[in-house]
């Protein structure tokens, strides 16, 4: 699982590379995120970049000049035409780099790998998946998805949360399966819980349908629909939209959900163990929470906020009513 998702990594460093090469890339803040998810992005953004000017160094300082003349074999490729003038080596051969790594990702990454494949996080890790269309799916922790080159607008949420951000595409939607049921994408950007309790979609932008080939509920932007693992019955209701998705940046924003509910999406963004105990598990809880540093070692002031107490047990943490013993 390491080297796949170092393979993962490598692919996607590559794709940034090339797309910031481009002379109107604009997406500077998507890429900043995208080196912050991870201490292993920056360094495999780096070993590309290294690797090109290792190459166009070899080219440039490397060869005869009868070798420069020399013609190249003409591929079987019926399309592909010779240069005829090279007015830039350094530019030409970045332009042919990034031609060579688009191959990459195209024939690489989509098909060297096994299909279908898992990106997986633990408790605490985050993850972006950047898909060859420009969507991307921003994983939380303790999250599992499963994806698939042949299939490049498809995913299966097998549990944990995940924020897709979705190129829209009326002629090709984007097709989320989770738990039992089907999410079409006629939008932009939709978050997904699924959970040991619930099933929960939340949307900031477009349009996402709930099952459209039974329910067919129409979930547009400011909507989020609920649904207790336990029943078929879906409740639709009002939400913020700039509470969809904002656990990245550390706020954690409920309404109505249970306190286990609540000890689960801890456990996901903080990765630390987590539980409510029997006695409070169902207590409903609405409000903010916003999540510091430092409270991985210390949930009693978010449990403050729960209206009950937190104690240590083992390596994590339960949550109690204040006339409980643990």
């Amino acid at each position: 699982m390491m080297a796949e998702k170092n393979n993962t990594i490598q692919d996607q460093a590559i794709a940034w590379v090339i797309r910031t090469r481009a002379a109107d890339f604009a997406d500077w803040e998507e890429f900043t995120l995208w080196l912050e998810a991870d201490d292993q992005h920056n360094l495999a953004y780096e070993r590309i970049l290294s690797a090109e000017d290792q190459y166009v160094d070899l080219t440039e300082n490397s060869g005869s000049e009868k070798d420069k003349a020399t013609p190249l074999p003409q591929p079987a490729n019926d399309e592909f035409v010779m240069p005829v003038a090279q007015p830039n080596r350094r530019r030409v051969m970045v332009g042919a780099i990034a031609a060579s790594l688009v191959a990459v990702v195209s024939f690489g990454v989509w098909t060297q790998m096994p299909q279908p494949y898992d990106v997986m996080t633990g408790p605490g890790q985050r993850e972006i998946v950047a898909l060859p269309d420009g969507s991307k799916i921003t994983l939380n922790g303790n999250s599992k998805i499963s994806l698939d080159h042949q299939k490049p607008r498809y995913a299966q949420l097998h549990h944990g949360e995940a924020l897709f951000t979705v190129v829209h595409d009326d002629a090709d939607p984007f097709i989320v399966d989770t738990a039992d049921v089907r999410l079409v994408d006629a939008g932009t950007e939709f978050n997904v819980i699924n959970s040991a309790d619930t099933l929960d979609v939340a949307v900031s932008e477009g349009l996402v349908i709930y099952n459209p080939g039974r329910e067919n509920v129409r979930l547009p932007a400011g909507k989020r629909l609920y649904r207790p693992a336990s029943e078929n019955r879906v409740t639709v209701s009002t939400i913020a939209i700039e509470q969809v998705g904002s656990w990245r940046t550390g706020r954690l924003s409920f309404t109505g959900e249970t306190l286990g509910e609540v000890a689960q999406a801890l456990n996901r963004t903080l990765g630390v163990h987590i539980v409510a105990s029997p006695n409070v598990a169902a207590r409903p809880f609405s409000g903010v929470i916003q999540l510091n540093d430092g409270d991985q070692q210390n949930i009693e002031p978010i449990a403050a906020v729960l209206g009950v107490q937190a104690k240590k047990q083992g390596k994590g943490w339960i949550l109690i009513g204040d006339d409980a013993v643990p």
